[in-house]
């Protein structure tokens, strides 16, 4: 018969004779200046109050320089998803159904209509304005007018920036990676409808979305959900990855903001990027 007292006692004798050689081994090792330093800075009293201090100093920095924040924060989580998330993630959602509620919302996007969209809205509120025989609708029209070129600027702007990163940069889309288990990047590719970073239909969406939200503040947080659902969408139906989903929403949002600067009486003294 096996004799359970015998190997609970060597089991019991391993382990100590182990605790006893990783004990010695860190004795010897803290003979060493730079091994002490080391141990003293993993030291968790003073890891923690590091991390305090590196924390204050990050929340101290995003809210003196919010955008240059944005813009760091932005291209470390895109690194981190290009190398970690968006494979993984777009093949699970390639071997599902491609339909449903998402595939649904997905659809709703208007992608590359939306530059015909806001000239048609522009015409009929220029037409309306022009036909119109009061004062006061002349006016109306003529405000919302300007309000869609604004719109169609930050969308231009977007879509210019959109279209140079993607020549540039070159990233397979998802369908690649479906089709011919393609992943990565062929950077100054010119057939940019088979590139995706940053996503168009997200850029599209972020520009047409926050200019028209600066318009409209009564239902911008209807906007901004909706927006928000339709990226989700894109992403869980696989026709972008994560990290283009999130570089196309920043660049929408962003481009807004330099649209601002560019039609605003004061931008001389106005720097437009302040680091």
């Amino acid at each position: 018969m096996i004799d359970k007292t015998s190997i609970s006692e060597r089991i019991n004798t391993l382990k100590n004779s182990l605790l006893q050689k990783i004990k010695n081994i860190f004795s010897y090792l803290n003979r060493f200046q730079t091994v002490r330093k080391i141990f003293d800075f993993l030291n968790w009293d003073s890891l923690r109050s590091r991390l305090i201090k590196t924390k204050n100093i990050l929340v101290s920095f995003t809210k003196e320089q919010p955008k240059t924040a944005a813009f760091i924060y932005v291209c470390l989580f895109c690194a981190f998803s290009i190398n970690f998330l968006d494979k993984p993630f777009a093949l699970a959602c390639l071997s599902e159904p491609n339909d449903g509620f998402f595939a649904f919302l997905a659809n709703l996007n208007p992608s590359g209509w939306w530059f015909l969209i806001l000239i048609a809205l522009w015409l009929i509120h220029m037409a309306v304005a022009g036909l119109s025989l009061s004062t006061e609708v002349f006016e109306k029209n003529l405000i919302k007018a300007h309000a869609v070129l604004f719109v169609l600027l930050t969308l231009s702007l977007s879509s210019l920036l959109s279209l140079i990163l993607n020549i540039l940069i070159g990233r397979y889309t998802p369908e690649f990676l479906d089709t011919m288990h393609l992943y990565g990047f062929s950077a100054f590719r010119f057939r940019v409808t088979e590139t995706s970073f940053p996503y168009f239909g997200v850029q599209s969406l972020w520009a047409v979305v926050t200019a028209s939200a600066y318009f409209l503040p009564k239902i911008k947080l209807f906007l901004y959900v909706l927006a928000s659902l339709i990226t989700l969408a894109l992403i869980l139906t696989a026709q972008c990855f994560i990290s283009d989903a999130v570089m196309g929403m920043y660049i929408g949002i962003m481009m807004f903001f330099v649209a601002q600067w560019i039609v605003s009486e004061n931008r001389d003294n106005i720097p437009l990027i302040s680091l």
